[in-house]
């Protein structure tokens, strides 16, 4: 790929990281991510820096005991509201809000003069501190009506709504005046709390910030009563004086919302908790640092753009670093601005850097296997495969060098090749040394050998590197008994075109050599040094005077237990180099099998002679 082009698609990439960054922010999915990592700061700012309240809100709960303890129907518990009442007004807490619904009739039909005690009760509470009274709405969505003699005693300004909305997940998390029941003047109870203990002034709208107080606990409507029965008034006084208390029912299955987090000392697992916590939690947002804000759509926009940036830079673990420290980082951020009453939604920032950074994996994948392909299809007629997938997975490194290897070298040359050269023009001769070295190439490199140069007509091979092979001696006889069995079959073809056959001769020895990069800086190859590299090339001219194709070290036979029939040829004289035990290798005939030409065989025990009709025979012994 050009430079021009290479240009233009980075570009484009980055412009699709951009728009992919801004999408999020309006994708519907990104809200449920964002109200899910909302819910686990939340838990976690609970664990490690929960937010103290200076004058906590009390709840009287009206719990299963209570219920039990008393028989009359809910609506019918006018003496032990006023009672309830009474003990109130006795501890002088600043305001009560109800998070019952009173009576909407009078029950004097019933049993005369039955709402006396309700109204004194409610008289004496107002004359001590402020009350209100919770309103709730019929199925049209129109509050119901409370007693009017209720709302005179309390004041006209005590009503409030005790209507909470969800989010759409159906998780108690947001607090605004009016939010649920439009166009109405009555006030939510938890602002009207927070307006009479002087908080007015604080935004009424916001996310509830659960991160503030303990878990809530309560005290039983019944101990209120039993208190104030035997006229334990120090109790009373040390539980509600000055503080602000909230009424509401506190049972299993009944007037339930979920939260964000666990809330309630006695549910410490639970997050459907009762309603009345949810008031009680917004008062102590507004008491604490107010409702949280979120922070202006721009934010997260810029910070989506910031992190498409990771579509630049290539792959590398400086960049995974910084990519960890990001996602780590804006997360963390976002938790510190919300313990600081602001919220920040970063999911759609964490998926925008997620995305850039995968993209710009994925392009530079593409582009790395185009330029392998590349490489393959120029260099890979140059070079053997196992060099070259060596290359590729950057196991070869560049640079000059070598390391020591136990290698079978491998050396092949054509018999009075000179005489032939003087009677072929030379393109019909270029012709003939490339089928032949087409069938060579192909039988060494079907046994995980390694070509290291053509020499004229001879050619050299060894096994090993960079490949590890477990018995490389048994690869290099393999890879010499299919050149026989190639050389056979391209005979054939060669006496069919009226040409004479080709006779060779192939020299095997092993033993520690150094192979790697060997060169200069600006051109080197990759081969094998050492004294194995001569012996096996003098092996091979062995082969004239011993009358066999194959002849190989010692130490080669030994290797695989003198299979396919060897000889012992015994002592030999090798020029340049101390005498040499010798084996010979020529193929027995004992079994026939039909192959085509190019069949690869598998073992060093085969054999073979040439027959006519196309057929290569061979043994196995």
């Amino acid at each position: 790929m050009n430079l021009h082009k290479h240009r233009q698609y980075r570009l484009a990439g980055l412009v699709l990281c951009i728009l992919v960054g801004i999408a999020l922010q309006y994708v519907k999915v990104i809200d449920v991510l964002d109200r899910a990592m909302l819910d686990g700061q939340f838990f976690q700012l609970r664990q490690l820096h929960r937010q103290p309240v200076q004058n906590d809100v009390v709840i009287v709960g009206i719990d299963e005991a209570t219920f039990a303890a008393f028989r009359e129907p809910f609506v019918l518990w006018h003496p032990h509201f006023g009672k309830l009442f009474q003990a109130l007004a006795a501890a002088h807490p600043s305001l009560v809000g109800l998070d019952v619904v009173l009576p909407e009739r009078s029950y004097h039909f019933l049993i005369p003069r039955y709402d006396q005690p309700l109204l004194q009760g409610l008289a004496q509470l107002k004359s001590q501190s402020s009350v209100l009274l919770g309103r709730s709405v019929d199925g049209d969505g129109n509050f119901r009506k409370i007693f009017p003699p209720y709302v005179s005693v309390a004041g006209s300004d005590s009503l409030a709504s005790v209507m909470v909305c969800l989010d759409n997940d159906g998780i108690a998390r947001r607090f605004e005046e009016n939010l649920c029941v439009e166009n109405t003047p009555v006030r939510t109870l938890a602002g009207r709390m927070a307006e009479l203990q002087g908080l007015g002034q604080k935004k009424l709208k916001g996310l509830v910030d659960f991160s503030v107080g303990d878990t809530f606990s309560y005290v039983s409507f019944l101990d209120v009563l039993s208190w104030y029965e035997k006229g334990d008034i120090s109790k009373l006084t040390r539980t509600f004086s000055g503080k602000p208390v909230l009424v509401g029912v506190i049972l299993p299955y009944t007037d339930r919302l979920v939260f964000p987090v666990p809330m309630a000392s006695w549910e410490p697992m639970q997050t459907t908790l009762p309603g009345v916590l949810f008031h009680a939690q917004v008062y102590r947002s507004l008491q604490s640092h107010g409702l949280i804000q979120e922070v202006p759509r721009s934010v997260p926009l810029a910070l989506s753009l910031v992190a498409a940036l990771f579509w630049f830079g290539r792959f590398c673990w400086i960049k995974v670093g910084l990519f960890c420290v990001f996602i780590l980082g804006m997360t963390a951020i976002s938790t510190l601005q919300l313990w600081q009453s602001h919220y920040l939604p970063v999911s759609a920032v964490l998926l925008s850097a997620s995305v850039a950074f995968v993209m710009r994996l994925v392009y530079e994948s593409v582009i790395q296997m185009r330029e392998r392909q590349r490489l393959r299809g120029t260099f890979g007629n140059y070079v053997s495969p196992q060099i070259m997938q060596e290359i590729m997975e950057g196991n070869i490194k560049p640079g000059l060098g070598g390391e020591h290897k136990r290698l079978c070298v491998l050396f092949a040359d054509i018999r009075n090749f000179t005489t032939r050269t003087e009677q072929m023009p030379a393109d019909d001769l270029i012709k003939l040394l490339n089928g032949y070295f087409t069938e060579m190439t192909a039988a060494i490199h079907n046994h995980d050998g390694t070509i290291d140069k053509f020499i004229g007509d001879g050619l050299m091979a060894f096994f090993g590197a960079p490949k590890m092979l477990e018995c490389p001696e048994k690869n290099a006889l393999e890879a010499a008994q299919e050149m026989l069995v190639r050389l056979d079959a391209y005979n054939l073809r060669l006496e069919a075109s009226g040409q004479y056959p080709i006779q060779i001769g192939i020299g095997l020895h092993v033993g520690d050599v150094i192979v790697g990069n060997v060169g200069s800086e600006t051109r080197n190859e990759y081969t094998v040094i050492g004294d194995v590299v001569n012996t096996a090339s003098r092996l091979e001219g062995l082969t004239k005077t011993l009358g066999y194709p194959v002849a190989c070290s010692a130490t080669v036979a030994d290797a695989v237990g003198c299979a396919g029939g060897m000889v012992d040829m015994g002592e030999q004289i090798i020029k340049g180099h101390s005498s040499l035990r010798v084996y010979g290798w020529r193929p027995k005939l004992i079994q026939t099998l039909q192959a085509v030409s190019g069949e690869h065989v598998p073992s060093v025990v085969m054999t073979h002679v040439r027959v006519p009709g196309e057929v290569i025979v061979t043994e196995q012994v």
